[in-house]
């Protein structure tokens, strides 16, 4: 891999791309393409995504940039730490129960459902897609069906 000490051409691109909240495959592939270029806008998001992205994929390739670029916090270089979505059951039982009372929903529609889930909360959208892959619509079930009842 060929790093190159200069600012791409496209970088606002990639820096939108990069903290595109709602995507986790838009924001990997900005990474990809600024792991090619060693500029200050570069090492900033390369550095943000290493210490607080919520898909663990993409802070885990971010942390691997950021060793080969030698990026450092307070002179000690980053640590990947555990991986931590960043939510608890607490808060997706809080915003399920938001879309149920909202949409007035007594049987699970999972089209509303994820398109109200989609809206009201994106970043946890994205990341619970990812970390449940396959399993997203059955998890969403499962979890529904547990929810307090009036």
């Amino acid at each position: 891999m060929e790093i190159q000490n200069k600012t791409p051409a496209n970088i606002q691109e990639l820096v939108k791309n990069a903290n595109c909240k709602y995507d986790w495959k838009k924001r990997l592939s900005a990474l990809q393409a600024l792991k090619h270029f060693k500029c200050q806008q570069s090492i900033d998001v390369i550095t943000r995504l290493a210490l607080h992205d919520k898909v663990f994929k993409v802070k885990e390739e971010a942390f691997k940039v950021a060793q080969s670029f030698g990026i450092e916090k307070k002179g000690r270089p980053l640590s990947l730490g555990k991986k931590n979505i960043g939510y608890e059951s607490k808060d997706f039982t809080k915003i399920f129960l938001r879309i149920k009372k909202d949409k007035k929903m007594d049987d699970l529609d999972f089209s509303l459902f994820k398109e109200t889930f989609l809206i009201l909360n994106p970043e946890m959208y994205d990341v619970m897609l990812y970390e449940q892959g396959k399993k997203f619509d059955s998890w969403i079930a499962k979890l529904y069906q547990t929810l307090p009842k009036k």
